[in-house]
């Protein structure tokens, strides 16, 4: 029988060029959860917020451009560095939530799917590549490597594409305080199934969905502005449970996963962590070591891209990996040999980790 591992070949990532920094949300007016005008200044607002996030700018998608475009530029970059020929993609997944939405309005727009979309732009021919979107929340990227590493175990592929790209500023409810966490980009890269190589690449994974009792912490509703077309839904989240949710399950979720792969916590160099708000990474961080017996965590273990990209869920592990790899993110870099861990932690609750071995 032969011995595969399975490697990440190729990144790229798309970073809209449109800053949009706190201070541009001093003239919203801002609603609570009953919809009822918050008369705090917008000033302190806006303090506490990026306080508590870490967040002083955000990046949005650009005028003309939709959710597919954006996973395109990504997959674009992904494919140069890979150096393969397009038609060679056996497999494009495609971890997104809300489908193309136009400029203008909140509407998805979810057939044919976005993976498909991707496809098309990226000019690939060949039928036997096939395309299909996931849903599954900001976990939906280390999900869509799971099943990409299954796929080509099953089917005998070689190289699968798997996109994280999420549009969240056409989503967002203006009239809602949240909407200044929430970002647009994309994340990509190529998988490839090795033989001969062990040890190397995907190690371990573990995923969880625990709706019985958290499904509704994020979900779609209508604006806290009454006066506001209340037939449009936007993204709604009860963050102070989100917040009590991730802290709870998500550093016992990575760490039962680097048990998985046979290893401790000490041998992991980084955690490349879905970037939701700063205060709440730091504390799962630290909670995790606290897991392993320590009190904190070390220096250069948790790299953060939040504090300029703003929240972009499901694209934000892949950016990240991205930066790392190419680079682009001072401080940090991947020499062959180190083993880090993807997480993320997302709607449904749901939750994905991934220890992974730079070859």
């Amino acid at each position: 029988m032969k011995n595969y591992s399975f490697l990440i070949s190729g990144s790229g990532s798309f970073i809209p060029e449109k800053k949009v920094p706190n201070f541009l949300f001093n003239n919203s007016i801002f609603y609570n959860k009953t919809s009822e005008p918050i008369h705090s200044a917008n000033d302190l607002v806006i303090s506490k917020f990026a306080k508590i996030t870490g967040i002083r700018e955000r990046r949005w998608i650009e005028s003309g451009h939709v959710t597919s475009d954006l996973g395109f530029f990504a997959a674009l970059k992904a494919l140069k560095k890979n150096g393969r020929n397009k038609e060679d993609i056996d497999l494009i997944i495609c971890a997104q939530n809300f489908g193309d939405i136009q400029e203008g309005t909140n509407r998805g727009d979810l057939i044919p799917s976005v993976a498909s979309r991707i496809k098309a732009k990226l000019g690939i021919v060949n039928p036997y590549c096939i395309a299909y979107d996931i849903n599954f929340g900001c976990p939906a990227w280390i999900l869509g490597l799971i099943q990409a590493k299954n796929w080509l175990d099953s089917e005998n592929g070689k190289l699968a594409l798997v996109i994280g790209v999420e549009t969240l500023s056409r989503v967002s409810d203006p009239y809602d305080r949240d909407s200044m966490i929430f970002s647009d980009g994309a994340g990509a890269v190529i998988l490839e199934r090795v033989e001969g190589k062990s040890g190397v690449g995907i190690l371990a994974n573990l995923t969880r969905t625990d709706s019985f009792e958290h499904n509704l912490l994020l979900k779609m509703g209508p604006s806290y502005n009454p006066a506001h077309d209340q037939h449009n839904l936007y993204v709604k989240m009860d963050g102070p449970k989100l917040y009590e949710y991730a802290l709870e399950h998500v550093p016992t979720a990575i760490y039962q996963t680097i048990q998985k792969a046979g290893l401790t916590l000490s041998d992991i160099k980084m955690l490349l962590i879905h970037q939701a708000n700063t205060k709440m990474l730091e504390a799962i961080t630290t909670r995790l070591f606290k897991l392993d017996g320590q009190e904190t965590y070390p220096d250069g273990f948790l790299p953060l891209i939040i504090s300029w990209l703003g929240n972009n869920a499901v694209a934000s592990v892949p950016t990240l990996y991205d930066l790392i790899n190419r680079g682009k993110l001072e401080g940090y870099e991947f020499i062959p040999g180190d083993t880090i861990v993807f997480a993320a932690v997302g709607s449904g609750m749901s939750i994905s980790a991934m220890v992974y071995k730079v070859p």
